[in-house]
């Protein structure tokens, strides 16, 4: 019996990566209430959801290598330089702008919940595995930082963007101001992309944010209500109340 020939070793490297680690929440569940077929239609709508095309931003197809999925668990990437080469401006901007478009589609489409972790570091592709430090600090904050139906951001970018002028579409400052005016500081200290404000700068049509705001409230106190006897769960949807309740605090006092 001839041997299978030894493939050629390859020089893997790692490139940094900007990499966000999302789960679906209460999937456990779905796996015990739901049919084969509907817990695969909802791992498809996240897949979809990460490419969104129905909001003002447009975003590119993304490749094989840069989203990774298993189960519930999925994997966005951004590769910020190849071989030492960055690759695009405003790259940071981009992929948390994609990461809004996405939470808010599954959520007002498809009541479907996500948590997830996104820093910054090294990463890398090699025979269909994704592995680095950036994997295991992504997927650390997702699962024991974030606990919420929140994205948390690591303050390692925000380091990258403010100290990397390759990431910058103009200077340090306007990067900066345009990469925090799409997150929010949390009551734990915490950063987490905020979908439900810069959703209203996406519409088409702002008119209809307050109908995007009605269906939120509407969600959630169903979700009260469904989940009063699971302290778990109800925690999470308290949390998407008190988030709820400060952005319409904050549409009121700005008129």
């Amino acid at each position: 019996m001839k041997k299978k020939p030894v493939s050629q070793k390859r020089n893997v490297q790692y490139d940094k990566s900007l990499l966000t680690h999302i789960d679906i929440l209460g999937f456990r569940g779905l796996i015990e209430e739901k049919t084969a077929n509907e817990i695969s239609r909802t791992i498809r709508v996240v897949r979809e959801a990460v490419e969104p095309d129905r909001f003002k931003s447009t975003f590119s197809e993304l490749s094989d290598d840069n989203y990774v999925n298993f189960s519930d668990l999925s994997i966005i990437r951004t590769p910020l330089c190849r071989n030492g080469a960055f690759l695009q401006k405003g790259s940071v901007y981009a992929h948390i702008l994609r990461l809004i478009h996405t939470q808010s589609i599954l959520l007002f489409d498809h009541g479907v919940l996500i948590r997830g972790g996104m820093t910054v570091g090294n990463a890398t592709m090699s025979y269909r595995q994704l592995f680095g430090p950036a994997v295991v600090r992504a997927y650390d904050l997702e699962s024991t930082v974030a606990r919420f139906p929140r994205i948390v951001v690591d303050e390692r970018v925000l380091e990258e963007v403010n100290d990397n002028p390759e990431l910058w579409v103009h200077d340090r400052e306007t990067e900066i101001r345009g990469v925090r005016s799409l997150l929010r500081r949390d009551f734990d200290g915490e950063l987490f992309v905020d979908y439900l404000s810069v959703i209203r700068e996406e519409l088409d049509d702002p008119s209809m944010f307050p109908s995007y705001l009605k269906r939120h409230q509407h969600f959630i106190e169903k979700g009260l209500t469904k989940y009063r006897g699971n302290p778990s769960v109800l925690s999470k949807f308290k949390w998407l109340k008190e988030y709820h309740s400060r952005i319409v605090r904050r549409i009121k006092k700005n008129g």
